[in-house]
């Protein structure tokens, strides 16, 4: 509570120290706020040409200027769009080319308040809104689209340098799209129109990868330009973004506490070996431990190109093009030692802290090493054109047609060594564990055990691959209707929209593991000592964690070759050379592949009114609307069943297809109140209803069905095993999963927000928001049981886990925040400035997660990826053409997820996380700059934990960065 109390007081004293300051130098500021001066309509009108501007019907009143540059007119921008908007929206802009303010899209959005985001192998790549990752992502006020299994672009596909601006809307009105929980993100890029005549810009920059000791490259480059001709005004633009960045992520990691002891425990498996010195009690030991290196690379390149025609005055048509690729390449080693059954060690010391092991001894764990590589490419093609048309001069309407495709495909390959048995070995050794100092510790006891080719087995090989296609198009029309400003109605907006996406998900599903054949080598087992040539000591090891567990994890280990794992076909002739199979990438069109079809198509239609009087000497305006939208949704995909029969242990395989669907209409109404209580100070109220579809992954239908036999026994296992097999009563027993259900509800959200902003200055400004969402029908994993009559079988009573929606649940809290320059201040010291914002999110969305490892109880957890507390304080300078940025990024504990791999299904809670970025750039003219960046300063470590936060799971270091970009602009 004590640190609840500080952060919340430091970020609300900042707030109120900044307003105060204002007061204090009124009388002696450059420019005081009486008027409060605004930026032109033209800066805040920001959704590209040929979609519906959400801010066309912003307060527009300018009293002056702002006559700024650089960061401040960054700042400036987006604090003017946040004022005028006629619904809550925030955003981030670029005023200059190559200028968003962090290199990664995701990155620089969290320092919005209300967001916090996931972090892939250390760079930024989705957000949450208030908690809620159901976010969707727009492209230029469209909606966007991919064939990743999801729903948009994700952040990490699209080049940074190609935005002008990001807007966050957080309480829709009635005519954005449809689609979220959280909010709705906006990606603007660049058009012809928007610039005076011809712009040509070039950015060059390096980046160095201080942890995966790489320096990689990016270029970007514009042009744009607009001419009069005999046909009318015609503007073109071309901007394209190439990038390769590098990673190396390392992880020490625990693996799940078991429960060992004497003394029974109600919903929880309790083992029955005993702790050494703690053998009257119960106490939780880890099941083993272990590393993982992760090297590699990602390569993105992104282009858009737009063309605007107006041939009259009250004419546009324009068309517009992205296209975005990307591809993400990792390799590297695992290497546990592991068990769920370990035995303490018979006469091992143990130490305890509150019943859980914090050092001690395992018996005889398993041991596996693990070479992997991965590639995922990505593509994605956006097509879109239309016009808007000036009917009358009170008259407007639009018409916007899109069509989008997309790829994505992925290639894996993991090449498995285990250590021999001690019956294989005729060797036993011990894993001594220590999670007391700062990093885990984790060794075997034996000497050169771990470095002995003798000792390691080629075990397994698992080819897996994926390929996807999407495609969309959507036709969407609108029509403003002006009434003027001297009644109550002032606008009334009406709109319709068609959308049609259809995607088809092929895998081979992870269903490829291959045992290696040991037929040929002595024992039955090939050993590392039979092929050395494809063994190699890991190298990577003596910079484990940046050198801290070079000697404390492990030491030198012993893993297939990772050249081998790097080309899928050298791993296929590895595995020939070892043991005479032949291994290859499972056909899609085999049986055993997955083929899944989606297809969903929409229609809506919403009627927005504006309208605004005074009442008491104050001025108000709003918007009420409603948006209708009906759904209709297919998933095509297959169910699949693996029996034994009398006469033979092997698996009879049926493969059946299965299909489901929804079709469902919805009312999503809206209301946005805004009072202007003083020229600087204004009030917001806002209401609307959303809906979330699920994601295209989550609606593919792929059900596995398999009966629980004991051994090599033909006749399935009972459900209650002490009792005769009976259809009814005593089915036999099963287990199944679903990996998507295509009969899922969309999870359906009621907002609330309130606001009070005073805007004291063009670069000033202090808000406090309070909100609260109410959700239905929220998406999660359950497990239910489901009886098959199965031919020659009987009846078979399957424990099945898949996707259903819950019934409610709900995320509220409040916002705080201030921006400003001390102006005040004489010389160049006035330059400087401090932005502050902290958000507290509380949730109670009926999520569910097992108590501990081997527990049949459940226990309520907060959503996932939700902080509870966040905030972000920046320092900040701009003066002399000299622009600095020192931002820190904090938010508390959140839950990462809740059926990990090689977690038990237990909950997996990352801990507080705080990351501290600089930028520093210099306007040598008004053609040259030059930027420098530096992400994660501090080398911030990752920590999580399973259910309890003594029971460790992970300690994870990335990159810091450090780059350079020059720009040049003509």
């Amino acid at each position: 509570m004590i640190a609840i109390r500080q952060v919340f007081g430091g970020a609300s004293t900042l707030a109120l120290a900044l307003a105060c300051s204002h007061h204090a130098v009124a009388q002696t500021a450059a420019q005081t706020d009486a008027t409060a001066p605004q930026t032109p309509q033209s800066t805040v009108t920001t959704t590209t040409t040929g979609t519906p501007p959400a801010n066309a019907d912003d307060d527009s009143t300018t009293q002056g200027a702002i006559v700024v540059s650089g960061l401040r007119q960054s700042l400036a921008t987006a604090q003017a769009i946040k004022r005028n908007a006629s619904q809550l929206v925030d955003s981030i802009t670029s005023q200059d080319i190559g200028r968003l303010p962090d290199t990664n899209v995701a990155e620089a959005l969290q320092r919005i308040s209300g967001i916090q985001i996931q972090r892939n192998r250390g760079e930024g790549s989705a957000i949450a809104i208030r908690g809620l990752t159901e976010v969707r992502t727009e492209l230029n006020g469209r909606d966007i689209f991919s064939a990743n299994g999801g729903r948009g672009l994700s952040l990490e596909e699209i080049g940074p340098d190609l935005l002008s601006g990001v807007d966050v809307y957080k309480n829709p009105s009635a005519e954005l799209i449809e689609g979220s929980l959280g909010g709705t993100v906006n990606l603007r890029t660049r058009m012809p129109f928007d610039s005076k005549g011809q712009v040509v810009s070039l950015t060059g920059s390096t980046t160095n990868y201080d942890f995966a000791k790489k320096q990689h490259f990016g270029a970007s480059g514009l042009y744009s330009n607009r001419w009069e001709t005999g046909l009318g005004e015609i503007g073109f633009l071309v901007n394209a973004s190439w990038q390769q960045t590098a990673f190396r992520q390392d992880a020490v990691q625990m693996e799940p506490y078991y429960y060992h002891g004497p003394n029974a425990m109600s919903g929880a498996t309790v083992l029955d070996s005993l702790v050494p010195g703690y053998e009257t009690q119960n106490v939780q030991v880890p099941g083993g431990g272990g590393f993982n290196d992760a090297v590699g690379d990602r390569k993105r390149f992104s282009a858009a190109a737009a063309l605007q025609w107006k041939p009259s005055s009250n004419l546009e048509i324009y068309a517009q093009f992205l296209t975005a690729h990307y591809r993400y390449h990792d390799y590297g080693l695992s290497f546990f030692a592991y068990g769920s059954d370990l035995a303490p060690t018979p006469g091992s010391t143990y130490t305890v802290d509150n019943g859980v092991a914090t050092s001690g001894s395992l018996q005889d764990p398993n041991g596996a090493a693990v070479v992997y590589q991965g590639n995922r490419k990505t593509m994605t093609n956006d097509y879109s054109a239309g016009m808007k048309w000036e009917l009358a001069s009170n008259l407007h309407a639009s018409v916007d047609y899109q069509h989008i495709h997309s790829t994505a495909q992925v290639q894996q390959v993991n090449l498995t060594m285990t250590l021999l048995t001690p019956a294989q070995s005729g060797q036993h050794y011990n894993l001594l564990f220590d999670t007391r100092g700062k990093t885990p510790s984790l060794l075997i006891d034996t000497p050169g055990y771990l470095t002995d080719p003798a000792n390691y087995a080629f075990t397994a090989i698992q080819p897996y691959a994926e390929d996807n296609k999407a495609d969309a198009d959507s036709l969407r029309a609108d029509l403003d209707w002006d009434f003027g400003e001297s009644g109550l109605l002032r606008k009334i907006t009406v709109g319709a929209r068609y959308s049609n996406k259809r995607a088809i998900n092929r895998n081979t599903t992870w269903g490829t593991w291959t045992a290696i054949d040991g037929s040929n080598c002595p024992n039955s087992v090939c050993t590392g000592a039979d092929f050395p040539e494809f063994v190699e000591a890991n190298a990577l090891q003596s910079s484990l964690l940046r050198g801290q567990a070079a000697s404390s994890v492990f030491g030198k280990v012993l893993q297939w070759r990772l050249s081998s794992a790097a080309n899928p076909s050298q791993a296929f002739a590895d595995v020939k050379a070892i043991s005479g199979q032949n291994i290859a990438f499972r056909s899609f069109d085999s049986p055993d592949a997955f083929n899944g079809r989606v297809t969903e198509k929409t229609t809506s239609a919403y009627i927005r009114a504006m309208f605004g009087s005074t009442v008491l000497g104050m001025d108000w305006d709003g918007n009420a609307g409603v948006r209708y939208v009906q759904t209709k949704q297919t998933g095509v995909g297959s169910s699949v069943l693996s029996y034994r029969t009398d006469s033979s242990t092997s698996a009879v395989t049926v493969v059946e297809p299965y299909t489901g669907g929804q079709d469902y209409t919805k009312w999503l109404p809206s209301v946005n109140l805004r009072l202007k209580m003083t020229p600087t100070l204004q009030a917001r109220f806002a209401f609307s209803k959303n809906i979330n579809r699920p994601d295209f992954t989550q609606l593919n239908p792929s059900y596995s069905l398999t009966p629980t036999y004991n051994g090599t026994s033909t006749t399935p296992t009972t459900v209650n095993p002490s009792l005769p097999y009976d259809a009814q009563t005593n089915p036999y027993a099963g287990t199944g999963t679903v990996a998507g259900n295509p009969n899922l509800k969309p999870e359906r959200v009621t907002s609330f927000d309130a606001s009070l902003e005073w805007y004291f200055s063009p670069t000033g400004y202090v808000y406090a928001t309070l909100f609260k969402k109410n959700l239905r029908d929220l998406v999660d994993n359950r497990t239910y049981s489901m009886t098959r009559d199965i031919e020659g079988v009987g009846n078979v009573e399957f424990n099945v886990t898949t996707l259903v929606n819950v019934s409610k649940g709900g995320v509220k809290g409040f916002e705080i925040g201030a921006q400003r320059f001390f102006d005040f201040l004489p010389g160049w010291l006035s330059g400087f400035g401090v932005q502050a914002n902290y958000t507290l999110a509380d949730s109670n969305a009926g999520v569910i997660a097992q108590g501990t490892a081997g527990s049949t109880n459940q226990v309520a957890v907060p959503l996932i990826g939700l902080s509870k507390h966040s905030f972000n304080l920046i320092a900040l300078y701009d003066k002399f053409g000299f622009n600095f940025r020192l931002a820190y990024n904090w938010r508390s504990k959140y839950l990462l997820t809740t059926t990990g791999v090689g977690t038990q299904t237990l909950p997996e809670f990352v801990r507080p996380y705080g990351v501290l970025d600089t930028s520093a750039s210099y306007d040598f003219n008004e053609h040259l700059s030059l930027t420098l960046d530096a992400s994660n300063v501090t080398n911030t470590a990752y920590r999580s934990y399973l259910g309890t936060s003594a029971n460790l799971r992970d300690f994870k270091y990335d990159d810091r960065r450090l780059s350079a970009r020059v720009r040049v602009r003509f």
